[in-house]
Parts: C-alpha cells; sequence; structure tokens
C-alpha cells in the first residue's frame, strides 16, 4: 500500500458519523479487519476521520502528499482560504483532485424541484461560471497554470487535477 496514513476530513460532524458508518460496515476498511479466521487481509494503512475547516487546515506546512475533494468545493465559504491551505499543506510535487460543479447544475436541480429562479444568495453553495472561474482560484492559491488540469463530464460536472 502507498499510504500509511489517510485522512477523511470534513466540516460536518453528520458527515463524518456517516462516513465512520460506512468505514465500520466495510470489512476491508473497517478496524476490525483482519481478524483470526478472516478471509479478509489485513491492511497497515491508517484510516482516521478528522472535524476540520479547509479554510484553516490543521496540518504542517508540506506534510501531504495528495488531496481529494469530492463534490465538496461548492459548499466551502471562504474559497481562497481553501485554496491557499490546500497548496500549503501539499509537499512539493503533491497532487490535489477534486471534483465538483459548475452553475448550470444548480439551475438545474432547482427547476427539476420546481424552485426555478431561486436566487443564489438564498442557497448554501458557491457558483462556478466556468472552469476559469477554478483555474483561476486555484493559481491565486498558489498552483502554477500549466500544472492545473480541468476537465468537464457531461454539462456541468468538473474534474479537477493539480500538481504543486
Amino acid at each position: 500500500e502507498k499510504y500509511g496514513r489517510v485522512l477523511g476530513c470534513d466540516y460536518s460532524p453528520s458527515m463524518l458519523t456517516e462516513a465512520r458508518r460506512r468505514i465500520d460496515s466495510d470489512p476491508r476498511l473497517s478496524r476490525k479487519r483482519g481478524r483470526r479466521g478472516s478471509n479478509v487481509t489485513p491492511v497497515s494503512t491508517s484510516l482516521d476521520l478528522v472535524r476540520l475547516d479547509v479554510g484553516q487546515i490543521p496540518m504542517q506546512t508540506e506534510s501531504v502528499d495528495c488531496m481529494h475533494a469530492g463534490a465538496a468545493m461548492h459548499c466551502w465559504p471562504d474559497l481562497d482560504a481553501a485554496a491557499s491551505e490546500i497548496y500549503r499543506v501539499l509537499k512539493p510535487g503533491g497532487r490535489y483532485f477534486a471534483t465538483t460543479f459548475l452553475s448550470g447544475y444548480f439551475a438545474t436541480l432547482s427547476a427539476m424541484d420546481g424552485q426555478a429562479g431561486t436566487a443564489p444568495s438564498r442557497q448554501a453553495f458557491q457558483y462556478f461560471e466556468s472552469i476559469d472561474t477554478l483555474r483561476d482560484l486555484l493559481v491565486r492559491g498558489g498552483f502554477a497554470k500549466e500544472k492545473i488540469l480541468i476537465e468537464v463530464l457531461g454539462n456541468a460536472c468538473v474534474v479537477i487535477r493539480a500538481e504543486k
């Protein structure tokens, strides 16, 4: 296994509770893994859950190999602080992977929900108008433009890959 420790981080206690429930129910991930007589091979990777604000990551500078934010960026209250903190904690050559959505996705959801015309200020999301908006955010955070790859899947799902 490549990593000795994996941290699952979220600001929401309920998300961490759900993550713990899912980890504990999966014999490949559970702390109970690899018990004698089990068919599951024990793994050496430590998997811990931590509550944190991505805008104030409590980790040492250049201490993290890789970070992933799955469908989360549109929920962060301070995008610039988050991008800067992610860059700060990544080791040189460290990688950041993320998925998020362009603003058109939320307009589609609102229309399907019968809430067409609901103002963005009434919803708890950041809105990314384009991949240029996302690229500029990461550049402001410290990433070099040539080390950022952003791909749009379908109409509005975005996959981000960046290297420090």
